[in-house]
């Protein structure tokens, strides 16, 4: 959690391959709990890019929620994609926009 002002910024992430919290139940949530605090969509669903390649997916509803998957990870995501999953954690502590070209 990140503070913005005098608000909070939530960030959900996910393997892509993980099967103890599974990537379409986290998705679900978040655009469940999205629609109940009636936050829009401000970047749809596409990728984020790490080194040139795919990095995971990502969408962000308002300015505080995002939820971003992390390919080729399971459920221990630093340990199976330690590089991605760093660059992701640093971008959303830095407030930074993920990287949504090559």
């Amino acid at each position: 959690m990140r503070q913005r002002n005098d608000e909070s910024a939530f960030h959900f992430s996910s393997g892509d391959q993980d099967f103890v919290v599974p990537l379409l139940g986290l998705r679900s949530l978040v655009r469940e709990l999205a629609k109940e605090l009636n936050f829009t969509t401000i970047v749809p669903y596409g990728a984020w890019y790490h080194k040139g390649q795919v990095g995971g997916w990502m969408i962000q509803h308002g300015e505080m929620l995002t939820f971003a998957t992390v390919r080729g990870a399971s459920h221990m995501v630093p340990f199976a994609q330690p590089s991605r999953a760093l660059h992701l954690f640093s971008d959303f502590v830095r407030g930074r926009q993920f990287p949504s070209t090559m």
